[in-house]
C-alpha cells in the first residue's frame, strides 16, 4: 500500500496540495653485515627470519640488524656438520618453474675442507647428518664391511643433493667417497659440484679391496642419474660463488638445472629431468623441505651461504563470494530489483621472502545488471572513487576503487602493502545492488571473478569463487515484476462563478451555503456552475500536479484500489474549523471529482472533509494505468466542484484541508 498526503486550501487562497590510506613503506634490500665475511660483490641477501631451522649447534644465522641475511653453516673450525632446513616444505614441484639464486662462500684457504651441500628433501631431518666427506648429506663414509642399502640407510632420507666438495677423499681403509670423480690429471683443484640421491642404494658401492664406501656418479644409465663435474679452479678462493638452481615443470614431470659461477671460474650447469613417479620415489611429495648442510674434517674452512630471492616460493591465492545478507548467492536464489549485495574478497598471501609483496593492479568485474554503491548508497558512476576498507591481519588500512568507463569493473592500484616472512589474509568487500531493468523473464548472469597482479617477479592470479570452486560466478537476475505507482495527484483552487467572472467566495457566500446539485447531474451539460465552487480558474498552485495519474506496469495486473480522505478544513490563521460550534470534526465541505470524458461516468466519488476514507477508483484485475483530467489544450486538470453546507459561525480568513492519497495494490 502507497500513501500521498497534500493540502488544499480555499476561500480567499489558493486550495494546493502539499507533498509531502594508509600505505606501508617498501622495506629496503637486506644488507651483509661487516665483520667475519666479506659482502658478495654482487646481488643482494632476502631476509631470511623466522624460516629456517637450525638443525644443527654448529651452524647460525648471520644476521644484519635484526634481519637473518644467511647462515653460517659452520664456522672455519675442523670437525663441524652443519644443517639448517625449513620449517616448511615451500619448494613446490607441482609450481610451473621457480628459480633460487644463492651466493655461497668457503673461505679462503689453499687446501679444502670436505665442502656443502644444497639439499631436497620430502622429510625433514630430525638432526645433523654425517661428517667429513659425507658433507652431511651422504650416507655414513665409515660402515666398514656394509652393504649399499646400509650407507644408504644412514643418509638424509627422500632427499636429493647438489654438492660442491672442496676435498679429494684419500681412499683409506673406511672411504674413498670420492673415487669415482674422474678428477682431471692437470687440474690441480680436486674440487667438483656433483648431484644425487643421499637415501638411494644405486647412489653408493661398497669398494675393493678395502670394503671402503664409494659415492657413484656414472652420469649414464636408466633411470635415477648421478653427476659429478670437476671445478677449473678452487671456490675456497675468498671469493663468493654464484649457485642457481631452478625448475620448468611439464606434463610428465619436470627438469631441475643447477649451475655454478664465480670469478675465473669456468661456468658448470647440469639438467636433470624427472618423471612425475620419480619425483615420488625420491621425496614421497611434490612439496619439499630446502636444506643447506656441510662438513669438516681434520682441516678447517667456513661454509657460508645467503639466498638472494625466495620470491618464487611465495603461495598466493584469492577469493571472491557474492553474499546476500550473510548467504552467498546462488543459482536457485533470484534476484529482484533493489536486492543489496556484496562482493567479498580474500586475497591469501604467503610472503616467505624478505622483502614486502606488493599487489599493484586488481582488476574486479561485476554483472551487467549490478550497480556498484557509493558510500551514500547510492549508485556509483564511471570515474567514481569508492574508498575500500582493507583489512590485513588485525590492521585496517585504506585504498579506492576506480568504476571503469564501461561501468562493469573496478581497478585497484593502491593496495597497501602485505609485510615480509609472513602470510597475510587480506580482506576487503565492495557493496552492490541489483539495478532497475526490463527484463520479462528470468537470467542467468555469468561474469568473471577477477584478477590481481603483484609480486616480485610480477604475475597474475585468478581468484576462486567459493561457492563453485570456479573463475566465473552465476547467479539469475528475476524478471522485472513491475511497479504501481501513484504518479500524479491533483491540487484544487476553487473559485465562485460570480457575475464578473471566477472569483473567491465571501463570507456571506458560506453562511448562506454553497448548496450544490442534488441529484447530481447525469452529464456535464447539466452542471450549474453558479450552484458550486469550481476548478474553472485552472489555478492549480506552482510546483503541484494538476491531474491523477496511477501507472501499473506489474505484468500479472491484479488490479488496485485509490482512496482519499480529506481533514477538516481549517483557518489557517487560527485553529478555526469551518464551521466550528464546539465540534472540529469538519464534515460541512464536500468535493466531487468529475470526469468530462463524454465516455464515462461524470460524477467518480464525493469526499467530505471528516477525514474518512472515500474510493476514487477501484480497478478490476487485467486492467492498468488510468488518468483523471480533461482534454483540454491548456494544461490538463483533474476538475473537481465543491459544496459548502450554511455555516453562520465562519471566521474570515484562508482555509484549508489535507488530502491523504492511498493507492492499495488490489480492488475492493
Amino acid at each position: 500500500m502507497k500513501k500521498k498526503t497534500f493540502i488544499m486550501i480555499c476561500l480567499t487562497v489558493i486550495f494546493g496540495m502539499v507533498l509531502g590510506p594508509l600505505q606501508s613503506v617498501a622495506a629496503a634490500e637486506a644488507t651483509w653485515p661487516s665483520g667475519t665475511y666479506p659482502a658478495p660483490a654482487t646481488g643482494s641477501f632476502t631476509r631470511l627470519n623466522g624460516l629456517f631451522d637450525r638443525v644443527s649447534t654448529d651452524s647460525s644465522p648471520i644476521k644484519s640488524g635484526t634481519d637473518e641475511v644467511g647462515f653460517e653453516l659452520n664456522a672455519d673450525q675442523a670437525s663441524k656438520v652443519g644443517s639448517v632446513w625449513s620449517k616448511t616444505p615451500f619448494v613446490d614441484l607441482s609450481k610451473d618453474k621457480f628459480t633460487l639464486d644463492m651466493q655461497i662462500y668457503l673461505g679462503n684457504k689453499t687446501g679444502g675442507a670436505d665442502g656443502l651441500a644444497f639439499a631436497l628433501a620430502g622429510t625433514k631431518p630430525a638432526g645433523p647428518g654425517n661428517g667429513g666427506a659425507a658433507l652431511g648429506i651422504w650416507g655414513s663414509p665409515e660402515m666398514q664391511n656394509g652393504t649399499s642399502e646400509a650407507v644408504a640407510a644412514t643418509g638424509t632420507l627422500n632427499s636429493f643433493a647438489i654438492v660442491v666438495d672442496t676435498k679429494k677423499s684419500v681412499e683409506t681403509l673406511k672411504s674413498g667417497m670420492d673415487k669415482n670423480v674422474g678428477y682431471p690429471a692437470f687440474f690441480s683443484s680436486d674440487q667438483y659440484i656433483g648431484s644425487g640421491y643421499p637415501s638411494q642404494a644405486s647412489m653408493y658401492k661398497i669398494g675393493f679391496p678395502y670394503w671402503q664406501t664409494e659415492l657413484v656418479f656414472t652420469g649414464s644409465g636408466t633411470g635415477l642419474r648421478n653427476f659429478a663435474k670437476p671445478l677449473s679452479t678452487r671456490v675456497n678462493n675468498g671469493n663468493w660463488q654464484n649457485l642457481v638452481v631452478s625448475w620448468a615443470k611439464t606434463s610428465s614431470g619436470g627438469t631441475l638445472t643447477y649451475q655454478i659461477k664465480g670469478a675465473g671460474l669456468t661456468t658448470v650447469s647440469q639438467p636433470i629431468t624427472w618423471t612425475n613417479a620419480q619425483i615420488q620415489s625420491i621425496f614421497g611429495s611434490t612439496k619439499l623441505f630446502l636444506g643447506f648442510t656441510s662438513a669438516t674434517g681434520a682441516a678447517s674452512e667456513p661454509h657460508v651461504v645467503g639466498i638472494k630471492s625466495l620470491a618464487d616460493f611465495n603461495t598466493v591465492s584469492g577469493t571472491v563470494t557474492l553474499k546476500q545478507g550473510n548467504d552467498p548467492v546462488t543459482i536457485d536464489k533470484p534476484l529482484n530489483i533493489g536486492d543489496k549485495l556484496m562482493y567479498e574478497y580474500a586475497l591469501d598471501v604467503n610472503n616467505i621472502d624478505g622483502r614486502p609483496w606488493k599487489a599493484t593492479n586488481i582488476a574486479l568485474p561485476k554483472g551487467e545488471y549490478l550497480d556498484y554503491l557509493n558510500s551514500g548508497g547510492t549508485p556509483a558512476k564511471p570515474g567514481d572513487n569508492l574508498e575500500v576498507n582493507v583489512t590485513i591481519g588485525s590492521e585496517t588500512k585504506t585504498a579506492h576503487a576506480i568504476v571503469q568507463p564501461d561501468n562493469l569493473s573496478v581497478i585497484i592500484t593502491d593496495m597497501p602493502e602485505f609485510p615480509n616472512n609472513t602470510e597475510s589474509l587480506v580482506k576487503f568487500s565492495l557493496p552492490v545492488q541489483v539495478q532497475k531493468h526490463d527484463l520479462s523473464s528470468f537470467t542467468s548472469i555469468t561474469h568473471d571473478t577477477g584478477t590481481f597482479t603483484g609480486g616480485t617477479p610480477s604475475n597474475s592470479y585468478k581468484l576462486t569463487n567459493t561457492v563453485n570452486q570456479a573463475n566465473t560466478l552465476t547467479y539469475v537476475i528475476a524478471a522485472n515484476p513491475g511497479e504501481l505507482t501513484l504518479e500524479k495527484v491533483p491540487g484544487f483552487y476553487f473559485e465562485k462563478l460570480g457575475v464578473s467572472g471566477l472569483e473567491d467566495p465571501t463570507v456571506a457566500d458560506v453562511i448562506n451555503g454553497i448548496p450544490g446539485q442534488n441529484p447530481f447531474p447525469a452529464t456535464s451539460a447539466g452542471i450549474d456552475p453558479t450552484q458550486w465552487l469550481n476548478t474553472l480558474g485552472r489555478k492549480t498552485p506552482a510546483g503541484y500536479d494538476g491531474f491523477i495519474s496511477v501507472k501499473d506496469s506489474r505484468p500479472t495486473k491484479p488490479g488496485w484500489t485509490l482512496s482519499m480522505k480529506l481533514s477538516p478544513f481549517t483557518r489557517t490563521e487560527g485553529g478555526y474549523v469551518l464551521g466550528d460550534n464546539g465540534n472540529t470534526d469538519g464534515g460541512k465541505a464536500q468535493i466531487v471529482l468529475i470526469d468530462t470524458n463524454p465516455q464515462a461516468q461524470l460524477k467518480v466519488a464525493s469526499i467530505k472533509d471528516n477525514g474518512n476514507d472515500t474510493v476514487v477508483k477501484s480497478m478490476p484485475a487485467g486492467n492498468s494505468d488510468w488518468d483523471l483530467k480533461d482534454d483540454s489544450s491548456t494544461a490538463p486538470i483533474t476538475q473537481a466542484l465543491m459544496s459548502i453546507e450554511k455555516t453562520p459561525s465562519v471566521h474570515a480568513g484562508k482555509y484549508s484541508s489535507t488530502a491523504t492519497w492511498t493507492l492499495a495494490n488490489a480492488p475492493q
